[in-house]
């Protein structure tokens, strides 16, 4: 009875250990399978992130008219976080979006004005 107790409480902090590290390394990864595990990652926070829009790296991958843009994201902060997002149309060049994101993965985003950004974001988005 005690070997099975001993290998259960092994196997859980084992599973324990695999999951944590799969969180601090899928935070800030933007592939398709991270963005789903933090999606559903109780661990990792929804939290509001400010980018300025670059179309010269937009993307239509799909061909219908849908861009990816692969972006440096700034939180409340002011820490960077690389993000993936795909836009519904290419999005105004020069334009600054509040994300909602849980990690890497995004809910939604809308346009904001200046007055809207923290100042440091700012700040780190025009350099």
């Amino acid at each position: 009875m005690r070997s099975f107790l001993r290998v259960f409480l092994l196997g859980i902090v084992i599973i324990g250990l695999g999951y944590l590290g799969a969180c601090f390394y899928t935070k800030d990864n933007t592939s398709q399978v991270s963005q789903a595990f933090n999606n559903y990652n109780i661990l990792v926070k929804r939290e509001p992130r400010y980018v300025k829009i670059d179309n010269k790296d937009a993307k239509d991958k799909d061909g219908y008219g849908n861009y990816t843009y692969n972006l440096k994201s700034y939180d409340q902060d002011g820490k960077e976080h690389p993000i993936e997002f795909m836009g519904m149309g290419k999005l105004k060049q020069n334009h600054y979006l509040k994300l909602d994101t849980k990690g890497s993965y995004v809910y939604s985003y809308k346009e904001v004005f200046k007055k809207d950004i923290p100042s440091d974001v700012y700040t780190k988005l025009n350099l």
